[in-house]
């Protein structure tokens, strides 16, 4: 069953999402040759605890770090280490808060330096596939609309849809129902009402959408080494239509 938040629980929820949206843009502007990605970690666990706030990945079913740092072939879910970020890798951070008991969750994927066409368009694909998603919510809409109109223009900038992974809705828990993947039917699927929050999360690989997990349990990888990205942004079905909350 999806939740619906109430106002009191959405005000607490928009101050969760303020201090998730501020982590990201913080970290991005870190993202740069020469810094490990467990630093990148170190600097997002200061932010959110200063703010009064909790890295909701921590600890969340053993993951040992306040955030994910996935790197080219490394799709999600990758434990932040002593790997080197250098020039041309293409880094997705993902940052989960709490907040007075309201979790939020987002996601982005930044080119170190040089950018090659292929890699642009994988970029700047998965991140219009976000956006687009985002226009099919509204009161009455099904979830499949959400995944058709994320697929649908995947599949036009030539990419793979990682259907073994999924968006989710959030809000009391860091994953909670629906599924949201990152294609689908129009028209299936749960009804969307207002007060429903949700994290769409459009995920997709150069090459094949086949993919692994690590030997540590949580990494993520595409089987055939191809680059990865992945956007996340936390959003409410409002009685008019959609706010992104991130």
């Amino acid at each position: 069953m999806i939740t619906i938040k109430t106002k009191e629980d959405i005000k607490k929820l928009r101050k969760s999402c303020q201090i998730c949206s501020f982590v990201r843009e913080q970290i991005l502007r870190k993202i740069k040759p020469g810094i490990t990605t467990v630093e990148l970690d170190n600097i997002a666990s200061r932010i959110i605890e200063a703010r009064g706030a909790r890295p909701s990945f921590l600890n969340y079913k053993g993951y040992p770090k306040s955030i994910c740092t996935s790197v080219n072939e490394e799709l999600v879910h990758t434990i932040p280490g002593h790997r080197i970020i250098k020039n041309g890798d293409v880094v997705s951070i993902d940052v989960g808060v709490e907040f007075e008991g309201m979790f939020s969750d987002c996601a982005s994927t930044k080119i170190v330096g040089k950018k090659n066409p292929e890699v642009l368009n994988l970029v700047l694909g998965v991140k219009e596939a976000l956006s687009t998603s985002i226009k099919a919510v509204k009161p009455g809409a099904k979830i499949g609309d959400i995944e058709s109109e994320c697929g649908r223009i995947l599949k036009k900038h030539k990419l793979s849809p990682v259907m073994t992974l999924s968006g989710h809705g959030v809000g009391y828990a860091v994953h909670e129902e629906p599924s949201i993947k990152s294609d689908g039917s129009a028209g299936t699927g749960e009804t969307l009402a207002p007060g429903m929050v949700l994290a769409i999360e459009p995920m997709a690989a150069i090459g094949d959408s086949k993919v692994r997990t690590g030997r540590d349990g949580w990494s993520v990888s595409t089987v055939d080494k191809s680059l990865t990205a992945h956007f996340e942004e936390t959003i409410l079905v409002t009685q008019k239509g959609v706010e992104i909350l991130t």
